[in-house]
């Protein structure tokens, strides 16, 4: 017990802990959300665009 009074610094007080949905929910699924829109985005933005003018002229003689 010892080893973990140390190691606190002086003057903090420790919070309460995370249940195992909030540390799901914080180091799993928000970053797995965040990395999806992310990456949707992106893609949204790279994409092909159509061509605003049509040509006849498909290749070059």
């Amino acid at each position: 017990m010892q080893i973990i009074t140390r190691s606190v610094e002086d003057g903090t007080v420790a919070g309460p802990g995370l249940s195992a949905l909030e540390t799901l929910v914080t180091f799993f699924l928000l970053p797995t959300l965040l990395f999806a829109v992310i990456a949707g985005l992106s893609w949204i933005a790279s994409a092909p665009r159509k061509q605003k003018y049509n040509s006849s002229i498909t290749t070059i003689d």
